[in-house]
């Protein structure tokens, strides 16, 4: 009895592996049918979420069929839809996979996305746009008779998950340096100069300046602290659009030197500077953009502040897409662990004219600057939307599906979500294992309801199960799925 037990137990143990490794995330697809009355005219729209691409599958060509059949007015996507790789050389294939299925859904209906946590890299959000996909940052747009507004999961906050900024005034060998110091591993932090804004959309002073050059001090405690000076930044009006000259520590391929990320676009030429920095020295980083018409150009150098400059610019690259950045204003970036400090900031024209003189020492927060962005996400799209009349509903599209604790206070219809992948691995009787999101394992996928100060008295969320895998490339119990979501006036009861 003990070896039949064993020879069934075995059995059950191989069918579980061959579901979790290839049935489920290979053959399986499920699609969800939601609808949500609104006071609108009908509109359906296809919602994927978490595709996690890397190359063409029978899945995703079975998705684009499915989506075609549903003939959708628009197609949402809440973020991660590639397979995110720190490489640009191993990166490439997968952008050039995602773009393909983009290109193929935008032959069904306009294609609208928010960033994930995988869509960070600037090549990647120039490569999706150019094949059709368009990209809401924290902003908002119409369609039909319902406001859109998409919330970026790489800039700004929710209000259910405002993490600490750790710039603050920092004392070394009895002197006070504006800097970082991270207790553990840590997200991306910005600190930019952006002194009384016009609201959360205005977008003139700092964010004007066009063509200028930076330099900047910076400290390195160890090998792991991260920091870099940034120019042509829209960070704070919510927008993942700036250039960092970055140094973090060396892993997956990269060399811990500074150089140039660009976000929202993509750079050509010679992006690294080859200066590794010494942990306990002080370095000096100046970085010029020059802004012509069709170009921006950046260069950079980086030297030991102790030393003589460089007479040549160590970086050299240029922009000369329709996503390059033409202007926007100069801050700090910090990550990683440990201690990073800078001092002697200063911003002038290409007249020599001083823009910006900032030593950041002294106990007090550097007058003018701003950690993070200047709201929560919700907050930015809605100040960054067109003015509709009273009674339009509104539709968040997110990636995490946090949002809907905001988005229910400020008495908006509805949020689509993705993120949690359903779970991924769920087990019978017991559910998702983990949804990744501080609203708790309850809110793994499907619809829910919260109390909202609006027409109908709730806000409804929908968490789409996505379609890819993240972290470990198996799913069980927890079939890839999307949705045909209907809104509008014939749902009402």
């Amino acid at each position: 009895m003990s070896r039949r037990l064993a020879v069934g137990l075995a059995l059950l143990a191989a069918l579980g592996l061959a579901d979790a490794c290839w049935i489920e995330p290979r053959l399986l697809l499920f699609r969800d049918d939601v609808k949500i009355p609104l006071p609108a005219a009908p509109l359906t729209a296809a919602h994927l979420s978490d595709l996690h691409i890397s190359e063409d599958r029978p899945l995703l060509r079975r998705l684009l069929a499915e989506v075609q059949a549903a003939r959708p007015d628009v197609i949402l996507i809440s973020g991660d839809l590639i397979r995110d790789l720190p490489q640009p050389e191993l990166r490439a294939p997968h952008t050039a996979a995602t773009a393909a299925f983009i290109a193929q859904l935008r032959r069904i209906a306009p294609v609208l996305a928010v960033q994930g946590h995988s869509e960070h890299q600037g090549d990647v959000i120039a490569g999706l746009s150019q094949a059709g996909l368009r990209w809401l940052s924290n902003e908002g747009t119409l369609i039909g008779g319902i406001r859109l507004l998409g919330v970026n999961q790489q800039v700004g906050w929710d209000e259910m998950a405002i993490y600490p900024s750790p710039f603050r005034p920092i004392q070394k060998q009895g002197r006070w340096y504006y800097g970082a110091r991270f207790q553990a591993p840590s997200r991306n932090h910005y600190s930019h100069y952006d002194p009384s804004p016009a609201g959360l959309a205005g977008a003139g002073g700092p964010l004007t300046w066009s063509g200028y050059e930076a330099v900047c001090d910076v400290w390195f405690g160890d090998q792991d602290a991260a920091a870099a000076l940034v120019v042509h930044s829209r960070y704070v009006l919510g927008e993942d659009r700036l250039i960092r000259l970055r140094r973090v520590r060396p892993e997956h391929g990269q060399p811990g030197t500074f150089f140039f990320v660009p976000h929202g676009t993509a750079l050509t030429g010679d992006i690294d500077t080859g200066v590794e920095p010494e942990p306990g020295r002080w370095y000096r980083m100046r970085v010029r953009t020059e802004v012509e018409p069709g170009v921006v150009r950046v260069m950079a150098r980086v030297w030991p502040a102790d030393g003589p400059e460089p007479r040549d610019w160590q970086a050299r690259a240029e922009d000369r897409s329709p996503y390059r950045i033409e202007a926007g204003t100069v801050g700090l970036w910090a990550s990683g662990e440990g201690v990073v400090l800078y001092r002697d900031l200063k911003v002038t024209d290409p007249q020599g004219r001083v823009l910006l003189d900032r030593p950041l020492t002294g106990q007090r927060e550097p007058e003018g600057f701003r950690e993070g962005a200047r709201g929560t996400r919700l907050a930015m799209a809605l100040a960054r939307s067109p003015v509709v009349p009273p009674g339009t509903p509104t539709v968040v599209l997110s990636h995490v599906p946090e949002v809907a604790r905001e988005a229910s206070r400020r008495g908006i219809e509805v949020v689509l979500a993705g993120h949690t992948h359903g779970g991924q691995v769920r087990l019978p009787l017991v559910g998702a294992l983990t949804t990744r999101t501080p609203l708790g394992a309850l809110y793994d996928f499907g619809r829910f309801e919260f109390s909202a100060p609006n027409e109908r008295g709730l806000t409804t969320l929908f968490i789409n199960g996505g379609v890819g895998t993240s972290l470990i490339p198996l799913r069980f119990w927890c079939p890839p799925r999307w949705a045909v979501v209907r809104l509008g006036e014939e749902n009402l009861q």
